[in-house]
């Protein structure tokens, strides 16, 4: 078997998913060898035109078994519906088209599942949006965002206003609006294939200083109380079935012990930083679970049924890099 895996950080040196783009890519093609699995891919770390990247990603794709694409939301879609206008989606090991289409952007995840399934916070078009629409405090995102990347929270119309004089961010028809949710900030990766298999609950780093939000690192797996955790899995696995998602999943939520709520934020129907620490955490080989959702349930069944953790590890993000270290 030979997989092509596009990588997009790595390939176009976008230097603001680089240091993440870089460690998924390692971790899908050491996952490959290591089933002995023919790798290719067009990472170089030099600089590319997207458009003219066409012609050499469409033949890696007709030359290769499968491909597993790893890139920032709005990206993946675009590739995705690129390989599909060439008839060569069958080949992709990904979600369907149109469960792409109601995940990747992040309003028509909420139009789709709001109050359906599970609880999400109140979002409208930045289009839409005017004071008062929306009760303060807020956070203003960009539909198809990544890693938190243009992401502001405003406490009330006051900070919202004063930031809007400074010019520092455009805010337009690309942009949602959010009631800020307070509480604690987990994420869930999952293996999606016949059945569902939600395999850790992790903990979320989000910095809101400043108003900037960040994505800083987190932990996997997070030790909730039982009663959450179960109440997570199994609003990811409806989620999940709802949807139609396939592969690996990343599924970000907020629990507010408050008002006794969890939220569903987004979901990253791909390969996420997450699995780079899930892998050190239970020795699980990423890539291998991944095509298995594709081909073979019963590799699904057997190790992932009853997975052990081995340790926690602890997933640091800075400026420039990120890396993972056992948490001690």
């Amino acid at each position: 078997m030979k997989i092509f895996v596009f990588e997009y950080a790595t390939t176009l040196n976008a230097q603001n998913f680089i240091a993440e783009g870089k460690a998924m890519l390692n971790l899908i093609i050491r996952g490959l060898r290591k089933e002995r699995i023919k790798v290719c891919t067009l990472s170089n770390n030099k600089q590319r035109n997207f458009l003219l990247l066409h012609e050499k990603i469409l033949e890696n794709v007709r030359n290769s078994d499968n491909t597993i694409l790893i890139a920032p939301n709005y990206e993946l879609l675009t590739i995705s519906s690129f390989l599909d206008h060439h008839n060569l989606f069958d080949k992709v090991l990904i979600s369907p088209i149109n469960a792409l289409n109601k995940t990747l952007n992040k309003f028509n995840l909420y139009e789709e599942l709001n109050n359906k399934i599970i609880a999400m916070p109140k979002t409208i078009e930045f289009s839409n949006f005017y004071i008062g629409a929306i009760k303060f405090p807020i956070i203003i995102k960009p539909i198809y965002g990544t890693g938190c990347g243009d992401t502001y929270v405003f406490k009330d119309s006051k900070s919202y206003g004063e930031f809007v004089k400074t010019g520092k961010q455009k805010f337009n028809e690309n942009f949602i609006v959010q009631e800020f949710i307070d509480g604690i900030h987990i994420s869930v990766c999952l293996f999606a294939g016949n059945c569902i298999y939600p395999v850790s609950l992790n903990r979320q780093h989000i910095n809101f200083a400043r108003g900037k939000v960040s994505y800083d690192g987190g932990v996997v797996p997070f030790q909730a109380n039982e009663q959450s955790r179960s109440k997570i899995f199994e609003y990811s696995k409806l989620v999940c079935a709802y949807l139609n998602l396939k592969g690996y999943i990343g599924m970000d939520f907020v629990i507010d012990d408050k008002n006794e709520k969890i939220y569903l934020i987004e979901i990253n129907p791909r390969i996420t930083t997450s699995a780079i620490a899930l892998s050190k955490a239970t020795n699980l080989n990423i890539a291998k679970l991944h095509i298995a959702c594709f081909k073979d349930g019963e590799i699904l069944r057997k190790e992932l049924s009853e997975v052990k953790f081995l340790n926690a590890v602890e997933i640091l993000k800075y400026k420039n890099g990120m890396r993972c270290r056992i948490k001690k």
